[in-house]
């Protein structure tokens, strides 16, 4: 495999979801709350899933990366759970 494939295949990949409308709000709200975007925010989400419910690590892909318009100050910082 040469080194130009092997880089192609490690870029991130985009993926379409449908959400209720009830969760739509939450991530909204929380999006909203730390400065970042919505894709961001799931991205972040679901990985942070991945690695504490599986042991799975996934490639550091964006964990921790602020959106481009956020502020330094913002922290990441582990919310609660929703219900949704």
């Amino acid at each position: 495999m040469n080194e130009r494939l092997r880089i192609l295949q490690r870029q991130p990949r985009r993926i379409s979801i449908t959400l209720s409308f009830h969760v739509h709000e939450e991530l909204l709200k929380r999006s909203e709350e730390e400065g970042r975007s919505m894709s961001n925010l799931c991205a972040f989400l679901l990985e942070d899933a991945l690695r504490h419910n599986n042991g799975v690590t996934p490639a550091p892909m964006g964990i921790g990366t602020m959106h481009a318009n956020s502020h330094a100050n913002n922290e990441l910082r582990p919310r609660p759970r929703s219900p949704f």
